[in-house]
Parts: C-alpha cells; structure tokens; sequence
C-alpha cells in the first residue's frame, strides 16, 4: 500500500534558567510545530538530550505536552533508557496516557551486543509493555549508540509480534542501507534520519522524515514531502546546504540555537551538561545557511 509521507519533529527539550525541565515551553513547542505543518511530534528522542533526562522528568514532559492539548495520536514517545526497568516503566506510563506509538533505541551501554541479546532486550520490552495496541518504531542509530538494528532481528521481531513492530528510523548515513531497509521492510513505516535522503526515499516508498530540523523549519521541511521531490530540486538543496553545515559541528546545541533563533526565543538554546551552549554569531556559514533556507517561497505538498 502506498504511503502518503509525513513529517514528524524529534522536539528539543527547553530549559529552564536553572537548568530544569521547562515543560511549559516543551507544549508550546510542540503545538507551534504542529500548527506549522508537521504531522506528528517525537518526545524524548535524541535530539530532545532523552538520556540527560531522569524517568520523572520524561513523564512529566509527557503529561505536559497532554495537558497542554497535544493529542495522544500525534505524540511518539521516546522511551529508550540504559536500563532495562526504566525502558518498560516509560512505556507503560505513555501507554497508559493513550500513546502507543513509542520510539526505542537499542541498548547503548554495552558494546558488542550480539544479534540473540539484542533480539532479547526488545522482546522484553515488548513483553514487558504486555498491549497489543503498542505499535513500536525501532531506531537504527549505530553511530551513536554503537549497537546497529541487524535485518535478522527485525524478522525475528516481525515474525514474533507482528503488528507491534510498525516502523524504523533508519539514521544510518549511508545511502545503501537506508534503501536496504526501505525494500526489505516494505509494510514497515521506513522514516529517515537523515534528510538528505529524502527523494530517494519518497521514490521508494518511505514514510517520511523524523526531521530535526522540523524544529526551526517546520512548513519548509513539511513541503519538502512532497510526491516526485527532485534530487535537484533548489528548496531540497537549500535544506541540503543546511544539514551538512550543521553536521560540522555539535547537532544538539546547533539546532537548540538555530531554533531559539528562528523562534525568537532566547531560552530554547539551553543545554544540559555534558552539552555546551553553541555561538551562532561564531558560525555565520550556519546562519547563512539557514537564512537561505528558511527565506524561500513554501511550496505546498501534492
């Protein structure tokens, strides 16, 4: 079945001046991405620090975001953690509040992890969560995590649980694999990580983006999803041209600058240690960048 691609935004997470969760700021966020365009918001992902966040302070973002009017249905919740405990404890508390939809990383503290413990630390939490509504996006993120999702465990987990496993974020920076997974998981949501792929992607069939640069760009990146987009389309060259100057340096504190920027709020630039705040006044090729970007016409979707 053909898909029709979407955009969803892996929020960053505000901060307060003392360093604590702005929960207020993190549910104007992310209504004002939604009302710009994007089809669905992820919480807690990587570009959202998750992992500089304890368990409460990811529930209590949560909660915020649903008291603040953000629907259940347009929330992924970001539920990776160290411990095996902490992961499932995520889930049921987001399962609890109507969000199904959850994103999980592979366990990222032990290196070397085999394809069998791999393959065992997602059926646990599977099991664990014990919904057969929960509808699960695996996250390919080995450059960061240094534990690739392996194809064979995908089947195995297709084959186990069927419906649970409904999509993949594949970050993986190369081409090749992206488009490996795009035609062996062919009834799988496939989003790419990274946006430079995206024509290719489209042309295969693939769910869209889970764009962090949704967070400053959201119309622009929403209209980029759009059928038959062109490798040497001027508005995806211009989003291009962004992506790789910001990969020069530390992503985090760049898009939390480059947002706070483009949404004329000072505060969403804060970072937690080990992060360090990023001078955009010292990297004018970024804000060149991202001026020619975010100043052309939006052309509309379809």
């Amino acid at each position: 079945m053909a898909k029709t691609p979407v955009l969803h935004v892996p929020l960053i997470t505000p901060l307060a001046p003392d360093g604590s969760l702005d929960t207020g700021a993190l549910a104007r966020l992310a209504r004002q991405v939604l009302d710009d365009g994007a089809a669905g918001v992820v919480l807690f992902g990587t570009l959202g620090e998750a992992q500089s966040f304890s368990a409460a302070e990811r529930k209590a973002g949560l909660d915020a975001l649903l008291s603040g009017g953000v629907v259940p249905e347009r929330i992924m919740v970001g539920i990776g953690a160290a411990a095996l405990t902490d992961v499932t404890d995520l889930s049921h508390h987001a399962a609890a509040a109507g969000c199904l939809r959850q994103l999980l990383l592979p366990p990222f503290l032990f290196k070397g992890v085999s394809e069998e413990g791999l393959f065992r630390f997602i059926a646990a939490v599977i099991e664990g969560a014990n919904d057969a509504g929960l509808r699960l996006t695996l996250y390919d993120i080995p450059g960061l995590v240094g534990v690739p999702i392996a194809q064979p465990v995908i089947f195995r987990l297709i084959d186990r649980f069927g419906p649970v496993i409904a999509g993949l974020k594949d970050s993986v920076p190369d081409w090749a694999h992206v488009e490996a997974s795009l035609k062996s998981f062919p009834d799988l949501d496939i989003f790419v990580g990274n946006e430079i792929f995206l024509p290719q992607a489209l042309a295969l069939g693939g769910a869209g983006a889970i764009s962090g640069l949704g967070n400053l760009a959201t119309a622009e990146m929403a209209a980029l999803l759009r059928p038959g987009l062109a490798e040497d389309d001027p508005d995806f060259d211009a989003m291009c041209a962004l992506y790789h100057r910001i990969s020069r340096h530390p992503v985090v504190p760049a898009v939390k600058a480059l947002t706070a920027r483009a949404r004329n709020d000072a505060a969403l630039a804060h970072v937690r240690p080990p992060l360090v705040g990023f001078d955009l006044d010292a990297a004018p090729d970024i804000l060149e960048a991202a001026e020619a970007f975010l100043s052309r016409p939006l052309r509309q979707p379809g």
